[in-house]
């Protein structure tokens, strides 16, 4: 019975997780088109001189077109010449060998094949979200924010509801609850005004015995009114009995949830928590964002459980380290700008995120730390500032290569010393690869902050960190196997095929008197020299990338073989 839920919960993580599904406990909106981007290919489609087409449009190999070409709802293959640029609108675009685009290539709403086999004399853009448009006498018209959004309060929308009963994964395979199931009833229904959203689940942990009691069920009840639409607010509220992970932000749940069904390693810890709150999120933009959240829970440890594997199911698991327990009321505040062109394989473009949490309550028990992390007993009551920041870069230099930059940072601000769940450490394949997770290097213990005498699982315990990340990637240009680089998005495994080079540096650190090298006062940063760094290289195929990762700091640590599920960040 575990093996068959075990493999039950691979085929939805790579039906959903692989794919890109966002966590159920968020209310996640659609990304969206540019504003510019879709106004660009608007004017080229609508434009005088050009070889306008709706439906399939087939270019042979002898036919060569002057101008420009636009096609809405394609697809497109071209195996002549185009003298000028190609836009496809909510199509698809297959290049044959020989074809030939003097200028670029702008697709919305579709992917591009072929590019290595073809000549393609300018810039390539490919954006995965579709145009929303409208005709009107025989033009193309973007339903874009200025139509929609500045007067979202007045337009009307057909009112239709629908109603589902859901059965799904809660999030990733894990040592804490196996596989957790959701199921229960969803509501959809859109309104003049917008949208109201419910579900109403229960949750399942299919851990060890398939048994009805508080260890194996929870439950998770959402509601969200959504006003307006690339412009509005949203209003969320939620009851919940479920159990979280620290860190969420190294590896996806795609990620944990196979190299623990399969490796018997999992690269999170996991906690309870148990309560309510609601969110206000305002939509100022299609790439900005706002929310504030006021949430009051319990928190309390989860033992480690033994799922089954698929190998070395026989071995021990990493012990669930012991979280802080009590009641905690939370305030969040964040802000995200994404003008990304595609979140999932972004070729240019920002990502920026800030979030700031100022958290209160009484510990009725403390996990165990290191000696000389913190002083906390049980029955204190604590007051923390925590600030978490996320900024990316990605550039086009080329139309095969990229070079993408990653800056994070976060810990402590302000109050009493911070909770386990909310500390960091930065040891394993989603920070630093060039280390192995959660052990600790010669000298001070600068990835995740602890000692010799180290607790059961080695819980993360640094209170600040910084890393930035970097990497260059291009396209594979091999006929080996067949053809690498077009083959794999072709068949439906996404993006073409790329090498990349990577490298990373990071260091967590205490906060308080100056300590030797693991602790140092609030408004003081560590030296450079004393930064961790490694570097590496792989092959990135799209869904999948192989990498080969050596720490530089220290040369003793050997080389580590990682796989990751799409792109690094």
């Amino acid at each position: 019975m575990k093996f068959m839920i075990a493999v039950g919960s691979m085929l939805v993580a790579l039906a959903t997780g692989v794919a890109g599904a966002q966590r159920r406990d968020s209310l996640p909106s659609a990304r969206l088109l540019p504003a510019d981007v879709e106004r660009e290919a608007v004017d080229a489609f609508n434009a005088d001189e050009v070889l306008r087409a709706t439906g399939l449009l087939s270019i042979e190999a002898d036919r060569t077109v002057s101008g420009d070409v636009a096609v809405l709802n394609g697809p497109v293959i071209v195996a002549g010449q185009i003298s000028g640029r190609l836009v496809a609108i909510n199509a698809n675009v297959r290049l044959l060998p020989g074809a030939r685009v003097e200028g670029e290539i702008l697709v919305l709403g579709g992917q591009l094949d072929g590019r290595d086999s073809a000549f393609v004399g300018g810039d390539v853009r490919v954006y995965r979200p579709p145009l929303a448009y409208r005709m009107d006498e025989g033009k193309l018209v973007a339903l874009s924010p200025s139509e929609e959004d500045q007067r979202w309060w007045v337009r009307r929308w057909q009112s239709r509801s629908r109603t589902d009963l859901l059965l799904a994964t809660a999030r990733s395979y894990n040592r804490v609850e196996g596989l957790p199931i959701q199921v229960g009833p969803t509501l959809r229904r859109n309104f003049h005004w917008g949208r109201v959203t419910v579900d109403a689940l229960g949750v399942f942990r299919t851990s060890e015995k398939l048994s009805w009691n508080g260890e194996n069920v929870g439950h998770s009840v959402r509601a969200a009114l959504e006003f307006g639409g690339r412009r509005g607010i949203t209003l969320g509220g939620e009851l919940y009995d479920v159990v979280d992970e620290a860190e969420p932000w190294q590896l996806s749940d795609s990620e944990v949830g196979l190299a623990s069904f399969f490796l018997h390693r999992d690269y999170r810890d996991y906690y309870a928590r148990h309560g309510g709150g609601g969110t206000v999120t305002a939509r100022f933009t299609p790439q900005l964002s706002a929310s504030v959240g006021l949430r009051d829970e319990i928190w309390a440890a989860r033992p480690t459980r033994d799922p089954f594997t698929l190998f070395r199911n026989s071995a021990n698991w990493r012990p669930n380290p012991l979280m802080d327990e009590g009641r905690f009321h939370i305030t969040t505040a964040g802000i995200t700008f994404d003008s990304r062109n595609d979140d999932l394989s972004p070729w240019s473009g920002w990502y920026f995120s800030a979030e700031f949490e100022r958290g209160s309550g009484r510990l009725s028990r403390v996990g165990a730390t290191s000696s000389g992390v913190r002083d906390a007993i049980a029955g204190d009551v604590v007051q923390y500032g925590r600030g978490f920041l996320d900024v990316r870069r990605y550039n086009r230099l080329s139309p095969d290569g990229q070079l993408n930059f990653r800056l994070l940072a976060g810990g402590w601000l302000s109050g009493d010393d911070l909770p386990l769940q909310r500390r960091f450490s930065l040891s394993g394949p989603g920070a630093m690869p060039g280390y192995d997770f959660r052990r600790g290097v010669e000298g001070t213990d600068v990835l995740q902050c602890g000692g010799a005498d180290a607790p059961a699982g080695a819980p993360a315990e640094c209170e600040r960190m910084l890393l930035a990340q970097v990497e260059f990637r291009s396209d594979l240009r091999t006929d080996l196997f067949g053809g690498l680089d077009g083959g794999w998005a072709r068949d439906g495994w996404g993006r073409d095929a790329q090498w990349v080079v990577f490298g990373d540096v990071g260091r967590g650190w205490l906060v308080g008197p100056r300590d030797g090298r693991r602790q140092y006062p609030s408004g003081a940063l560590p030296s450079l020299d004393s930064f961790k760094s490694d570097v590496g290289v792989g092959l990135d195929l799209g869904l999948v990338g192989v990498f080969v990762a050596k720490s530089v700091s220290d040369w003793g640590q050997p080389a580590n073989f990682l796989v990751r599920i799409r792109q690094r960040f």
